[in-house]
């Protein structure tokens, strides 16, 4: 195994611990649209699963999205 041959310890998995620690940043929605935009220009995957982590980032960009609606919601009319 090549130094730069990181398929052996970084796939998937790790990609979407990745995203979770992005999601719970105070910036996380904005973080996880730049991970988004910037996947269309990424051409090395390896073992990342390319289709599940950016469903995995779309899941979490919209869960974070009905989590700022609802805490609005609650709050009443600005």
């Amino acid at each position: 195994m090549s130094a730069l041959d990181t398929s052996a310890t970084y796939g998937t998995f790790a990609e979407k611990a990745f995203l979770d620690e992005m999601a719970r940043k105070r910036t996380g929605a904005a973080l996880l649209s730049g991970y988004l935009a910037a996947a269309e220009k990424r051409t090395v995957w390896d073992a990342i699963n390319k289709a599940e982590v950016l469903l995995y980032a779309q899941l979490l960009l919209n869960a974070g999205g009905a989590g700022e609606t609802t805490c609005q919601s609650a709050a009443g009319p600005a």
